[in-house]
């Protein structure tokens, strides 16, 4: 390629930029990711008998199954939370694209809507993956994420591009560890100071800000390292969950029972690292269990 035809790539490349009318803005990022299935994949062969098709269809189930089943579930709770909406206009849903066995969701902080459509997507945003790290744990597949604010561009229609995203990446393969879901510095910053901001308004608007924002920070403790979580099987995930104890019986107890015997077999194995992460996070669940009318195990 010569210099004047690189010049002319670039010159494209510019103006299909300008075509694209990419903005810089505050984004909240999701990232999460299902913990072991790749190292399953790795195993895979392709077939030669009969005995071994049936093998390698039970792995592609668990794995490239589950994790279509597990983005249907994601986007599924979108629609759920939006349909219940009555008092808020314009567009709430979060962006949602799935990476392989990650997912990442995002909502732009500065909505066309207004101030109450931004911060109920925000809570759209942190329940659904609230509900699908119970999922994943209920279904025996480890979870874990990272939640956070930054500056990002949409790339594509529901791709985000940014520090956004490396900070909730980052969240999620250096710092979270267990299964569980870690919460940034800047989203429980942004909070705090949105918080502040509309408690000192008294429109009718501003009053259902302070609401929603008090709501998502309920959604949200202290872990027993000192870290903020996603508190998924907390008083807010117990309204969201709905009066029945379905959900008690279907997920969470399935998922307690999971992390007991995760943690024993961890334990078995001499994985003193894993050890440590898994009783943590049977302290949480039996934290929360009566939340949910069960009991816990003497084991």
């Amino acid at each position: 390629m010569s210099v004047i035809d690189l010049i002319d790539v670039l010159q494209r490349a510019d103006t299909s930029l300008e075509q694209k009318h990419l903005q810089l803005g505050y984004h909240l990022v999701a990232f999460l990711d299902v913990l072991g299935q790749r190292e399953k994949f790795r195993e895979l062969r392709l077939p030669k008998t009969a005995d071994e098709t049936a093998v390698v269809a039970e792995v592609l189930r668990q794995t490239a199954g589950f994790v279509t089943e597990l983005r249907e579930i994601f986007a599924k709770q979108f629609v759920i939370f939006e349909s219940a909406l009555t008092k808020v206009q314009g567009p709430v849903r979060p962006k949602f694209v799935g990476l392989s066995d990650s997912f990442v969701s995002s909502v732009p902080l500065r909505n066309p809507a207004g101030d109450l459509a931004a911060v109920v997507s925000v809570f759209s945003a942190l329940s659904a993956a609230a509900v699908v790290l119970l999922t994943a744990l209920s279904a025996k597949h480890p979870l874990r994420g990272g939640i956070d604010v930054g500056l990002a561009t949409e790339i594509a229609p529901q791709e985000i591009y940014g520090t956004a995203l490396e900070r909730a990446y980052l969240l999620e393969s250096r710092e979270a560890g267990s299964p569980r879901i870690l919460i940034g510095h800047e989203l429980w910053n942004y909070l705090e100071v949105a918080l502040a901001n509309f408690k000192m308004q008294t429109t009718p608007e501003a009053k259902s800000i302070v609401a929603v924002i008090t709501k998502i920070m309920e959604l949200i403790s202290i872990d027993s390292d000192g870290k903020r979580v996603l508190d998924y099987l907390g008083q807010v995930m117990v309204e969201h969950a709905g009066p029945g104890g379905v959900t008690a019986k279907k997920m969470v107890k399935p998922a307690y029972e999971f992390v007991l015997s995760e943690e024993k077999r961890v334990d078995l194995a001499g994985n003193a690292k894993l050890v440590t992460r898994y009783k943590a996070l049977r302290r949480y669940f039996e934290s929360r269990l009566p939340l949910w009318n069960l009991k816990a195990e003497n084991t």
